[in-house]
């Protein structure tokens, strides 16, 4: 009777669950659909419509729990290509893929082996805990191959990739604190910050080893509490805090018995073989992250012409969305460059205006409510512009980009171009946009402490809602 008990419960968990992931992936996807059709001039390519159309449908149905084991399947298989025709993409992406294979699989076998019924409880027992421990094995290897990726990177390797990641305004929601303590106290900041930055890279690198050893469980704990402090309340990066709190409900909080899942306490030998898979899978990621090191990657270009794309970032990143990974490079030294620079947008030249892009620090506003704390401002077309310009600064264009975006023009003036469009406006509108500079560079590109903002730049720029894109008014010499 504990163990239907425990089933019951599971199968109501992974339910509600599963209605997480789905709405909020769902709540995601309207906005990249609407934030393209409002930049496209209210229309969209066949294709996009025809994806977005596909993924509305297949999310709807997971909700409703329609065909649940076959969608989630085909969901995990379509979302990816969905972002790359809209442009689009998410760390958090990675989970929600993981999750609709553990869901498409769980669903599967509970049909095909009538787990429902009481006679069946402990198989489905058994094979719900395999499914869950496969499912932390993948976490686990996400997180893998984003601690190598930091290994490779100056600002982690420096010690003081975290302290930039809270201090950064458009990342941080208490960006004034910490500057505060580094300018205040810098020798405490010495000290806690590089535990913080190589404590992340050991746990991610070592997740799974570190759980199954019973006197190195206790410090993880501790860190999963750490992590969701830092991506609830620290730091803004979209949808990963709330797919990750589901990710962890679903595998931590258990009524079943678990000698497969994670309360294993002592490795039996019925776990071997995915102990082995685990190791397995650090190996193939091992050999994909040394593939794309500029040492071999420029040898093999030289020596095996044929294996030419395998020494592209381009093939690297193909592969893993194609594995469900998503892009695990996050948050390194192509985001945190952008700790140096912000811009202010203004309309018909009010200073006291500010367009709900970036505020007077260069924080991160939004034109529409979040109670959810989303942190995409809105529509998921205006955090990544944003975040593009952050990054690139005024080198950053689509115009003849390789990449799948289709927008004209540099980031700047299509969110100009968005706010004119979302508040609906008629005739012309001038705007002014402010650059500045934050924390110059130094040694090896890693910026100052001295948080100091120098304005570098104003553009005037206008809009009447007929051209292809903003005038910008040349600066008068």
């Amino acid at each position: 009777m504990e163990n239907n008990t425990g089933i019951a419960f599971e199968i109501k968990k992974i339910r509600w669950i599963t209605i997480g992931f789905a709405g909020l992936s769902l709540y995601r996807t309207l906005s990249i659909g609407i934030g393209q059709f409002i930049y496209n001039g209210y229309s969209l390519a066949n294709e996009e419509w025809i994806y977005l159309a596909t993924v509305v449908t297949l999310l709807s149905m997971l909700l409703a729990d329609k065909k649940t084991a076959a969608v989630a399947f085909i969901t995990a298989l379509v979302y990816p290509k969905f972002e790359t025709v809209f442009g689009s993409g998410s760390i958090s992406t990675a989970l929600f893929i993981y999750f609709c294979f553990f869901l498409g699989m769980w669903r599967y076998l509970f049909t095909k082996y009538e787990l429902n019924k009481k006679e069946n409880n402990e198989q489905a027992i058994g094979i719900l805990n395999k499914l869950y421990w496969i499912l932390f094995a993948a976490y686990g290897v996400i997180n893998a191959l984003s601690a190598l990726l930091h290994l490779a990177d100056p600002y982690w390797q420096s010690g003081f990739a975290m302290e930039i990641n809270l201090a950064h305004s458009y990342w941080g929601r208490f960006y004034y604190f910490f500057r505060y303590l580094r300018i205040n106290y810098p020798e405490l900041m010495n000290f806690l910050m590089p535990v913080n930055n190589y404590g992340v890279i050991f746990s991610q690198l070592f997740l799974i080893p570190l759980y199954i050893f019973r006197p190195t469980r206790k410090w993880l704990k501790i860190w999963f509490i750490i992590l969701l402090i830092h991506i609830f309340i620290l730091l803004r990066i979209v949808l990963l805090p709330h797919f990750t709190l589901l990710f962890f409900i679903l595998i931590f909080y258990r009524k079943t018995p678990s000698d497969y899942g994670l309360n294993l306490i002592i490795p039996s030998k019925s776990i071997k073989p995915l102990r082995n898979y685990m190791l397995a899978a650090y190996g193939i990621f091992t050999l994909l992250f040394l593939l794309k090191t500029p040492i071999v990657s420029t040898a093999t270009d030289k020596t095996f012409w044929f294996l030419r794309e395998w020494d592209t970032k381009v093939w690297f990143t193909k592969r893993i969305n194609q594995m469900g990974l998503g892009q695990p490079d996050i948050l390194n030294a192509q985001a945190l460059q952008s700790a140096r620079r912000f811009m202010i947008y203004h309309k018909n030249g009010n200073k006291n205006e500010f367009l709900p892009i970036t505020g007077k620090d260069g924080e991160r506003l939004s034109y529409l409510p979040d109670p959810l704390f989303i942190e995409h401002q809105g529509l998921e077309v205006i955090y990544g512009n944003t975040s593009a310009h952050l990054v690139a600064y005024d080198s950053f264009s689509y115009m003849n980009s390789p990449t799948p975006y289709k927008w004209k023009g540099r980031a700047v003036e299509r969110l100009i171009r968005i706010d004119y469009l979302l508040k609906g406006y008629k005739g012309n509108h001038s705007y002014e946009v402010e650059f500045w500079q934050r924390a110059k560079p130094n040694r090896n590109g890693i910026p100052s402490w001295d948080y100091s903002d120098t304005l570098i730049e104003v553009r005037k720029y206008y809009f009447d809602g007929t051209t292809d894109l903003p005038w910008r008014i040349p600066a008068k010499r």
